[in-house]
């Protein structure tokens, strides 16, 4: 079995080089030319190598959160590769979790969740901004040759809604440049009268024309629509291929709204990063933070359900809505572990802000704050 995994990854390294193409320059605004190839150490993770067997993290670590259903046994095959030995996504039921959404251009103050890492942010203004959109299999030859060998890169089900439903949208927000929150084929779908915010570097990995394209560094700032729009860092990585790692940055972003701050984490490990924004930002309103794929090999640079509470409380945030669970099975832990988990923890850590989740599709408007 170990020569099939080899060969499974060695088809799956050779879609990822196939999917490096050469995109036309698109007018760009960059706020600043200077990648922060010194400053990464700054951010460095808390964790240790995630390359070494080191045992749980947490005493969280050691509960095991599956039912009884749950722990079907499966056997590796050439069809289907499991992690853990187990089918993570048994007794999970897509459906279940998905929300009849009905999008109106004209809502204020809403948060709508779109599954994974994508959410539909409109203020009180009229704005409209579109994180992480991936509506459809990953990119390329990575979606085709991928969803043929792994599983885990299948999507559990259909988005929400379909990209022409968000034609109103103004702009889009890119946390980085993994197959998972970044889909030339739904900007593609969403259209061409959009503004893109992405981190500096992504700007040659687009494939299309828009209105405006802002690359942004670490820490800088456009102001856009009666907003204010920053980029901050996240402990993370990026590459399409294994020949372009970290040639772009990686992030999370800040909408502040002048009544409002709003902070989509992007994908990050636990580290020093959450106090440092907070000390340049001050208390955050609202937090969209992830909570999947936190196995050991993956702890560096995701968030378990009790890291990214921890990180919610050096953000001081109000309002907590976690993400990343139920759309694809990127992770070791079963589809149904990370709300379990983070149950838990809320119960354990008793955070002094409010913890909502959302379901796939679900609406939350957030005037209390205001």
């Amino acid at each position: 079995m170990r020569s099939l995994k080899y060969l499974k990854l060695f088809a799956a390294t050779l879609a990822l080089t196939a999917c490096n193409t050469n995109q036309k320059p698109l007018p760009v605004v960059k706020v600043n030319k200077t990648l922060h190839a010194e400053s990464m150490e700054s951010y460095q993770n808390l964790y240790a190598s995630p390359f070494k067997d080191l045992g749980p993290y947490h005493e969280i670590d050691t509960i095991d959160f599956k039912t009884p259903e749950e722990k079907k046994p499966v056997e590796d095959s050439i069809f289907k590769l499991s992690y853990s030995g187990f089918d993570k996504t048994q007794g999970y039921n897509y459906q279940d979790h998905l929300y009849p959404t009905a999008l109106n251009s004209q809502s204020r103050n809403t948060i709508t969740w779109l599954g994974h890492a994508s959410f539909l942010i409109q203020d009180g203004s009229g704005n409209s901004f579109l994180t992480d959109p991936v509506f459809g299999e990953f990119d390329g030859m990575v979606g085709t040759v991928g969803t043929m060998l792994f599983d885990e890169l299948k999507r559990l089900g259909p988005p929400p809604v379909e990209p022409k439903a968000l034609s109103f949208v103004d702009s889009v927000l890119i946390s980085h440049d993994h197959y998972d929150h970044f889909s030339n084929e739904t900007l593609s779908e969403l259209g061409s009268d959009l503004d893109i915010f992405l981190p500096i570097g992504m700007q040659h990995e687009l494939d299309g024309t828009f209105n405006s394209v802002f690359a942004l560094d670490w820490y800088t700032e456009v102001e856009y629509k009666k907003n204010k729009i920053q980029f901050v860092p996240a402990h993370h990585y990026s590459n399409r291929s294994i020949f372009d790692q970290n040639e772009s940055l990686w992030g999370g972003w800040i909408i502040n709204t002048g009544q409002l701050k709003i902070y989509f984490a992007g994908d990050t490990g636990y580290s020093p990063i959450f106090k440092d924004i907070h000390s340049k930002h001050g208390d955050i309103d609202i937090c969209m933070m992830p909570i999947t794929a936190y196995g050991k090999h993956f702890r560096s640079v995701h968030l378990s359900p009790e890291d990214a509470l921890k990180a919610a409380l050096d953000l001081h945030c109000k309002i907590f809505i976690p993400w990343g669970y139920g759309t694809w099975q990127l992770g070791f832990e079963h589809v149904n572990e990370p709300l379990r988990r983070l149950a838990y923890a809320a119960k354990e850590l008793k955070p002094n802000f409010k913890v909502r989740v959302l379901g796939i599709g679900e609406s939350f408007k957030f005037t209390e704050l205001l």
